[in-house]
């Protein structure tokens, strides 16, 4: 076993490291001015409150998988019947739905609908509801135009899950509830007194690709996602 320190291994290495200082002192200094605009934000956000933001969120959440179309109130119950029978559900769990999108008498009248139609509804949220219905109908407290996001919560009465579990997933969106991106919606969530047990952002329907990088839909959540903007 050598003793020694040196050798033509540890010149070398010494040599490369005073090269490598030697290149750094010759670099101009940093400027302490990075150049950035007074409000870096504008810079950052590709979409703007002037913006056409019903267009935008469709476009952004149709290439995230997720169907969007525009209704009238007074033809959301019928909007909603004729979506779920084309699916072939036949369980619904009703999530509150009176507030941005609907009025209260305009929720009763959907849950009415859907029965009418031979659709069994439930306001249950035990979680043998939960994994048994076919579809969930919820509302939203926002949906983000940038990205096609909607956002659930859930508290009393709203379930977690009830965005997350059953295989059809149909949200009703207010037009009024439509922000150009997510810094608007958390620049109004921290300004609240009291915030939402959970909140889920939702991008299109439950997708996975776990095993051996294979894209398949629908495995840990809802397989189809359905957004009716409400006007």
């Amino acid at each position: 076993m050598s003793g020694s320190k040196g050798g033509p291994g540890a010149d070398a290495s010494a040599n490369a490291l005073e090269l490598l200082l030697h290149r750094l002192r010759l670099r101009p200094a940093y400027s302490t001015d990075p150049g950035l605009p007074a409000d870096p934000a504008a810079i950052a956000r590709q979409v703007q409150s002037d913006d056409d933001l019903l267009a935008r969120f469709a476009a952004a959440a149709t290439a995230a998988g997720t169907p969007v179309e525009s209704v009238p109130a007074a033809a959301v119950s019928a909007t909603v019947v004729s979506l779920l029978k084309e699916h072939g559900a036949r369980t619904v769990l009703l999530s509150p739905l009176a507030g941005s999108a609907l009025s209260v008498a305009e929720a009763e009248d959907l849950g009415r609908a859907l029965r009418e139609a031979g659709l069994q509804t439930t306001l249950a949220t035990d979680d043998d509801t939960l994994f048994s219905v076919d579809a969930a109908v919820t509302g939203v407290i926002a949906a983000v135009a940038e990205s096609g996001t909607i956002v659930c919560p859930s508290g009393p009465g709203s379930a977690r899950g009830a965005s997350l579990i059953p295989p059809i997933h149909v949200a009703l969106v207010g037009s009024g509830q439509l922000l150009p991106d997510l810094c608007d919606y958390l620049a109004g969530l921290s300004a609240q007194g009291e915030l939402p047990a959970n909140l889920s952002l939702i991008s299109g329907p439950s997708k996975t690709a776990d095993i051996e990088g294979v894209l398949v839909t629908g495995v840990h959540g809802p397989g189809q996602l359905h957004v009716l903007i409400v006007r």
